[in-house]
């Protein structure tokens, strides 16, 4: 029979022992790198769920909502629909009021003109009927005028009746101030005018 081996025989030595404490060891910090990363793990998970729970609030959809389903989003995007066709029905408004506006201030231009020609022709005819008064006056005191004055007052009154330019009557009726003045400026009206009581109707 062989040789039977003690038990002393049969223990590890202290470099096997050294060995499995190694072992040991690195098992043990490969162990705490696993659940290290299992820890970043689950808190990536944990993140991205609540990031979806935000989401889904935001949205206001289900955390399990599906492709198709309708959230915020889609409630926006009808709103944004409605408000640009409400634009676009405001715009048109606005459009036609600004065009009546338009036509409005047309018409007021039209009539302030009508009124400045129909004033100044009513002043101008009023200003030459006391011309001609005036004329009438001095000629029956004796005073000889120039006859030729009359007749203008008169061509530039008939004038009038068919004048759609005011301004050219303007222009005409200082050219007539002007000569009247320059006439009037020949007498001494003062001495004149207190012979008017002796005048039948201006007593």
């Amino acid at each position: 029979m062989g040789r039977t081996r003690s038990p002393a025989s049969r223990r590890p030595g202290n470099g096997e022992i050294s060995r499995l404490r190694r072992e040991l060891a690195a098992l043990r910090r490969a162990l705490s790198r696993q659940d290290t990363r299992l820890r970043a793990v689950s808190q990536a998970v944990e993140s991205q769920r609540r990031w979806e729970a935000v989401l889904a609030g935001a949205l206001q959809i289900g955390e399990g909502a599906r492709r198709g389903d309708r959230g915020v989003i889609a409630d926006l995007q009808d709103s944004i629909v409605r408000l640009e066709e409400f634009l676009l029905k405001t715009s048109d408004r606005i459009e036609n009021i600004l065009h009546a506006l338009k036509q409005h201030r047309e018409f007021l231009v039209g009539m302030n003109k009508r009124i400045l020609n129909v004033g100044t022709k009513d002043r101008i005819r009023l200003e030459l009927d006391v011309m001609k008064n005036t004329l009438s006056i001095l000629a029956l005191n004796g005073v000889e005028l120039d006859s030729a004055l009359v007749k203008e007052i008169e061509r530039l009154k008939a004038s009038l009746r068919d004048a759609d330019n005011v301004k050219v009557i303007e222009k005409a009726k200082a050219e007539l101030d002007r000569r009247f003045d320059g006439e009037l400026k020949k007498f001494d009206l003062d001495a004149i005018w207190a012979k008017k009581k002796e005048i039948a109707g201006y007593g």
